[in-house]
């Protein structure tokens, strides 16, 4: 998950985070639709980068999920022997 939100997060900042598209570049007659245009990229943008973020968290609880049990595993182990 964490290399997921590394990919996503790279695309944001290589890709999509420097577009510069909006209603002034889609020429007088398409201002409307250019400013729409961007307005939805930026939601696209922000919501990758929420999804990104909710990644690593989701990531680092099952890192310390997996510990855990790995630990009472050994715990259960050292009281059988």
């Amino acid at each position: 998950m964490d290399a997921a939100a590394d990919v996503v997060d790279a695309v944001i900042g290589t890709r999509l985070g420097d577009l510069k598209f909006g209603g002034a570049v889609a020429g007088r007659a398409h201002t409307a639709a250019g400013d729409a245009v961007r307005a939805g990229m930026d939601r696209v943008v922000s919501g990758m980068a929420q999804w990104a973020a909710v990644a690593r968290e989701t990531a680092a609880a099952l890192r310390a999920g997996a510990e855990m049990y790995a630990d009472a595993e050994s715990r259960a182990a050292a009281t059988l022997r």
